[in-house]
């Protein structure tokens, strides 16, 4: 989920700086960066459905497996000629937003992760739904600080001292 966060950095950098310059390294970026995103959670639900929460990881995977190709469709679509589908975007911002909310809940519901990264994901979610869907922000890649915050919890988690951490954070 770090390196799909750093990938959909690296699109909001080309598609803020050269529409028009080099839209198909653009549309790599993007896919890329959906797809790496995409495995993480998936990885992420194997963790929470072993410690017990079967169903919001699931949900929280296909949802994101869904928004993300949508705009990944339309992006390609754009690519050759075909007018940008908008909607797709804003479906992906949704969807995606569910998505991260059903892990925050599982991620409370599972103690996989530290307590105040469950409920940080659900606010963050919630407001960056709110916030773009009443179009005060326009960057659809906002929501995805929270999936970066899971990589990097996660890969605390499996560093040497994993335990005694976990312990101390109350996760």
């Amino acid at each position: 989920m770090v390196l799909g966060f750093a990938l959909l950095m690296v699109t909001a950098a080309l598609f803020a700086t050269s529409q028009s310059n080099a839209p198909g390294l653009q549309n790599a970026a993007l896919v890329s960066g959906l797809v790496v995103t995409l495995l993480g959670l998936a990885t992420l639900e194997f963790v929470v459905s072993d410690a017990g929460e079967r169903i919001l990881g699931r949900l929280g995977t296909i949802a994101f497996l869904v928004g993300s190709l949508g705009w990944v469709i339309t992006d390609t679509l754009a690519l050759h000629g075909v007018p940008w589908v908008f909607e797709f975007e804003r479906t992906y911002v949704v969807l995606a937003c569910f998505a991260v909310a059903a892990y925050g809940w599982a991620i409370l519901r599972s103690g996989v992760l530290p307590l105040w990264v469950g409920r940080m994901a659900i606010g963050w979610s919630l407001g960056w739904a709110a916030l773009y869907l009443s179009r005060l922000v326009t960057a659809p890649l906002g929501l995805n600080l929270m999936t970066f915050l899971f990589g990097l919890v996660l890969l605390r988690r499996s560093g040497p001292d994993s335990r005694s951490t976990l312990a101390r954070e109350g996760g």
